[in-house]
């Protein structure tokens, strides 16, 4: 056996080199360790707990490591020193479902450069499906064309209610409440997440509890969520917020009532009492939550005529849909649907939509063309025939004292105070009230309001109060959700709340007014909302989480959107993450299409 020992080393010699030879390839096969590594970051977890210096380590679209310090191969090495590291976050309350289908809008930069990486649509009552299309086919196109950021879908109890009853202000028949009931179980097994209603919009303003309380029961068995525009937010608060209340523990489901205020000055401080029904029921075990705007003035084009269109047109009412109706009568239907088709965004009409059409009974289809019609039509000021007829009746004493009188009423209910110009051709006014630049020009509010709305002036009426804001704000179950819209950039008129929400809340809350902690708002825009949608892997830095992470230079953080200037990007977001991949790289956008559809 002695004379085969010198084989067998020079076997195992070689078999060692070859070894040897092979391992750096084996390592590079493996590949590095993390697909992205942040070091030296301030981390805000997304808990009430201060900010920490750590690492945090990505791999295959979720964080895997978060430690003081982690060495170790990764594909790329973001330094944050000097920066905070968040969960991405998550806007619970948005009008973005109609839009975000559209190419141009799949990566909605408004919402990225706030540091969004979630976004919950079909608010209000008013989802995209099931009338234009089914919840399936959105989630299928957002899979499989991709989509910029996370998108949660609602179904709109309002869209349900037009497809079967169109605008009837009436309650539904037996046979129609099935039908409603049965379109939002198949949007919940499509993969909505809960329903919603706008109960001050046509047609859920003419829905009653009970109607509301049969169909939210259908989502109680997929666990979905009830989101609520409560029926009023001026003097009939409390009334509006039990409703929303009692719905909710009749259907035994989580229940978010959408931007949380009260409206006009007379009716200020009323939230107090509101919060105290929402933290009684909380109490007793009804999983109540809320969402707030950081922003004084409300709806998704702000801008208001500085003259009350009851003063505008006083006896002599311009063009309405009325007036079309009686013309269009006449029309046979097919020409009826070859110029709503031509009216509607909603192009071309799908098969759903049709069949929508094709059930209203006739009268109701000619005034649904009407009003498609009249949709985009210049009103007030900008139209010739309507200016011509108020300036005729401000030159008549009893009509001028009739006009002047409900200018005059409005302001005594609004505030002069309140009403803030917003776009004027002296721009040295824009920003000022409408009563300083009354006291400018020394003239009297009715008078300046009639002059600057002769000269095409836009102003914003800001409905709600600071301290009001700022006591919701404080609330441990009130959320962030910007309640914006995707707007076509330069073209519209929209809320600022559409591209600076997050980070305004950020720079005028937390380091200018110093009412809540820099962690209490990250709370607020992370782990609080997403654990109000039941997403347990959202909005938290930690080891298992999926990978939505913010870096934010918060000593750079501007947001220039403004009512005068509302298209305007905000900055101070360094590196955007989105499952895992980075989105925004140096605040520029990558191209990556990154998110997701999420479900229950």
């Amino acid at each position: 056996m002695k004379e085969h020992r010198p084989i067998r080393l020079a076997l195992l010699l070689a078999l060692a080199l070859g070894l040897a030879a092979g391992a750096p390839h084996r390592l590079a096969a493996a590949g590095p360790d993390f697909d992205i590594l942040i070091k030296n970051g301030l981390v805000l977890d997304g808990s009430l707990k201060p900010a920490f210096r750590a690492d945090v380590a990505v791999k295959d679209g979720r964080i895997v490591r978060v430690a003081p310090s982690l060495r170790g191969p990764a594909a790329r090495t973001i330094d944050a020193r000097g920066l905070y590291v968040a969960p991405g976050f998550i806007d619970l309350h948005t009008h973005v479902d109609r839009a975000l289908p559209f190419p141009e809008h799949r990566a909605p930069l408004g919402y990225l450069t706030q540091g969004v990486t979630t976004l919950v649509g079909g608010q209000c009552g008013t989802s995209a499906w099931p009338i234009f299309e089914k919840a399936s086919d959105q989630i299928r196109r957002f899979t499989e064309e991709g989509v910029g950021l996370n998108i949660a879908m609602l179904v709109g109890h309002g869209s349900v209610r037009q497809l079967v009853m169109g605008m009837e202000d009436r309650a539904p028949t037996p046979d129609e409440l099935e039908r409603m009931k049965a379109l939002v179980k198949e949007a919940m097994e499509q993969g909505a997440v809960g329903l919603s209603t706008g109960l001050i919009y046509r047609p859920g303003l003419y829905a009653k509890t009970d109607e509301i309380l049969e169909l939210v029961k259908v989502i109680a068995p997929y666990g979905g969520i009830y989101h609520s525009h409560v029926r009023n937010e001026r003097g009939r608060l409390l009334e509006a917020i039990k409703e929303c209340l009692a719905i909710a523990e009749g259907a035994g489901v989580r229940a978010n009532i959408s931007h949380f205020k009260v409206m006009r000055r007379a009716n200020w401080g009323l939230v107090g009492e509101a919060m105290r029904l929402v933290e009684a029921a909380r109490a007793r075990g009804l999983r109540i939550t809320a969402d707030q705007y950081p922003y004084r003035f409300s709806n998704t084009e702000p801008y208001s005529p500085l003259v009350p269109a009851e003063a505008w047109r006083g006896g002599e009412p311009g063009l309405a849909a009325s007036d079309l109706s009686r013309a269009f009568a006449r029309l046979r239907d097919a020409d009826l649907l070859e110029l709503y088709a031509k009216c509607t965004p909603w192009t071309p009409l799908s098969p759903p939509h049709l069949d929508f059409l094709n059930g209203l009974p006739r009268d109701r289809f000619v005034d649904l063309v009407a009003s498609a019609v009249l949709e985009g039509r210049t009103r007030g000021a900008a139209n010739e025939r309507e200016r011509a007829l108020f300036v005729r009746r401000l030159g008549r004493p009893e009509e001028a004292r009739a006009i002047r009188a409900a200018v005059q009423a409005y302001y005594d209910d609004v505030g002069a105070e309140n009403m803030i110009i917003a776009v004027a051709a002296d721009e040295s006014i824009q920003g000022k009230s409408l009563a300083d630049v009354a006291a400018l020009r020394k003239k009297t509010v009715v008078d300046t309001a009639i002059e600057l709305e002769l000269a095409g002036t836009l102003a914003v009426p800001f409905n709600m109060c600071e301290p009001d804001i700022e006591a919701v704000m404080a609330k441990d179950y009130v959320a962030t959700g910007s309640d914006g819209i995707l707007p076509v950039y330069g073209i519209e008129r929209p809320h600022p709340r559409s591209y600076s929400t997050f980070l305004y809340k950020i720079q005028r809350y937390v380091l200018e007014r110093k009412v809540l902690t820099l962690s209490q708002a990250i709370r607020s825009q992370t782990s609080l909302p997403a654990d109000i949608m039941n997403w347990p892997d959202r909005g938290r830095i930690a080891e298992g989480a999926a990978a939505d992470i913010v870096v934010l230079d918060l000593k750079g953080i501007a947001v220039p959107s403004s009512i005068s200037a509302p298209h305007r990007l905000s900055r101070g977001v360094r590196h955007l993450l989105v499952n895992g991949r980075i989105v925004l790289d140096g605040g520029n956008f990558t191209g990556t299409l990154a998110g997701k559809v999420l479900g229950r």
